[in-house]
């Protein structure tokens, strides 16, 4: 049986489609760069991380202490790891088994473009994303 999501809609297809068609880090950059605001981002990967820490076995105080993510927000993320629809298990396994323990590359085509304006006469970009690691 197919899995049937709730939020499923053309719109949200649409998005979902657009995210698959990106190929490296950096096009993700500069998609999520354009859709979302930056806290947005650093929010959906504080997110991640917590998800990862649990999933490594870390307790919500080490979380807590190390990330400042409140214990009421690791617990959701807690329950969505054991009893939602599997999506942050299915990503973890897959980037783990990709990595293969092995931190040099960690599964990118390329590394994150270094701060700096992409275009002539655009601004300066800097990495929005001050979470531990």
């Amino acid at each position: 049986m197919a899995y049937q999501s709730r939020l499923q809609n053309p719109r949200v297809d649409r998005l979902f489609e657009a995210i698959l068609s990106l190929e490296t880090l950096e096009e993700c950059y500069r998609f999520f760069e354009d859709l979302c605001t930056v806290g947005e981002i650093q929010s959906l990967a504080m997110r991640f991380e917590v998800a990862r820490r649990l999933a490594a076995g870390q307790t919500y105080e080490q979380i807590h202490r190390e990330t400042g993510m409140s214990s009421a927000t690791i617990s959701r993320i807690n329950r969505f790891l054991h009893y939602g629809a599997d999506g942050y298990r299915l990503v973890l396994e897959r980037l783990a088994r990709r990595e293969g323990g092995s931190q040099a590359g960690r599964g990118h085509p390329r590394p994150p473009p270094p701060p700096g304006p992409p275009n002539p006469g655009e601004p300066a970009r800097t990495d929005p994303d001050p979470a531990p690691s």
